[in-house]
């Protein structure tokens, strides 16, 4: 392998043709020891293994252009019909070696890069603006209105368990209400969270929003937002887009905590410091653009709080009638769970609690109920 050239090294200067020519010329026409190339190369700044392949070649080797020799025309339009034809026939989610492959040997792997990276990459624009077009964006606007909460993977004890982090956050700032560390949690430990998380706000949330977890779904869960009046809101199974706040917030927490898949945790105190610190520096010092350059805490602060917009029995009754609607029940399983949804949400939207928009425009109710 060849030493990095130092930085401080001159660089080879270009050499002109005519030069070139001349210098081919005069190596064909004796031999040159090892001493007379590395001088002659000493002189005109060049290598000597560049003067012996000019010796070897001849002058047409000096006249060559520097770098990969251009395609033809036609060899470009032929390349690129393969390539496509190829890409088509595997898929787009195809990579360049099967297509090399599939084309044995006609088309360089070189040339089927220089083809398929121009055409992934205007795919890639074109799925991105589709997304873009079709988005549907949640914005809270009142504090404890909407809590959400989600456990995430950490990593693995000594004893290769799984370690959890249970994390309840306020939709409206992003705000870490209450956080916990340890195995896969139970329906008792999730409600002992939610009665930390009560007392430090002062109250319950409107809406509780989790995902289908076992432990979300229980009976004592059930009894638990009865007994405060919260609207359990759950998402459609593999919707983990429904819970956005909770899945954002666990890819920040993980990394700066510096935890995840593969780590592997020794000490479980070691780890909910790490955490700790983690939720301090997110909550209470990194400025989010979507809250107005604001910390969490400091949108926290500034977000009105949900009573003043909409009294909690006047919701409930809202909801209650939405729910009690006999079409519900007629709907398939993942239909009626998306209804229910839509039902939650447009009683928020109504009450000016939350508001929805698609492309940045805002949605009519109707339509949002068809793509909830």
């Amino acid at each position: 392998m060849q030493p990095r050239r130092p930085r401080d090294a001159p660089r080879k200067r270009r050499i002109e043709p005519g030069t070139r020519r001349r210098l081919a010329a005069l190596l064909r026409a004796r031999a040159h020891s090892t001493l007379e190339l590395e001088t002659l190369a000493e002189a005109h700044q060049l290598s000597v293994r560049s003067l012996r392949r000019w010796k070897e070649v001849g002058p047409q080797a000096a006249d060559a252009p520097v770098g990969r020799p251009p395609r033809a025309p036609a060899r470009r339009r032929q390349v690129a019909r393969l390539v496509r034809r190829e890409l088509q026939r595997q898929g787009w989610s195809t990579g360049e070696r099967p297509i090399a492959r599939a084309l044995h040997g006609e088309v360089t792997l070189w040339e089927v890069r220089s083809v398929l990276a121009p055409l992934k990459s205007k795919a890639r624009a074109r799925a991105c603006r589709r997304r873009e077009r079709e988005r549907v964006s949640t914005t809270v606007h009142c504090r404890d209105a909407v809590w959400a909460q989600d456990a995430t993977h950490l990593g693995r004890d000594a004893g290769g368990g799984e370690v959890q982090a249970e994390a309840l956050r306020d939709v409206a700032s992003t705000r870490t209400l209450a956080l916990s560390i340890g195995a896969p949690a139970t329906s008792a430990e999730v409600i002992a969270l939610l009665e930390q998380a009560l007392v430090a706000r002062g109250g319950a949330p409107l809406v509780w929003l989790t995902d289908n977890g076992s432990p979300y779904c229980s009976a004592a869960l059930t009894a638990w937002c009865t007994e405060h009046d919260v609207v359990h809101l759950r998402t459609l199974p593999y919707t983990p887009e429904h819970n956005a706040a909770c899945e954002h917030g666990h890819g920040e927490l993980k990394r700066e905590a510096e935890l995840g898949k593969g780590t592997r945790i020794d000490s479980l105190v070691d780890a909910a410091h790490a955490l700790a610190a983690a939720r301090e520096r997110l909550d209470g010092h990194r400025l989010r653009a979507s809250r107005g350059w604001k910390t969490a805490v400091e949108a926290d602060r500034a977000a009105p709080h949900w009573s003043e917009r909409v009294d909690r029995k006047a919701f409930l009754e809202a909801i209650s009638c939405a729910l009690a609607d006999p079409v519900l029940h007629s709907l398939s399983g993942r239909a009626r769970r998306r209804a229910e949804r839509e039902a939650v949400l447009g009683t928020l939207e109504r009450c000016h609690v939350l508001s929805r928009t698609r492309a940045g425009a805002p949605i009519p109710l109707s339509i949002a109920a068809r793509i909830t």
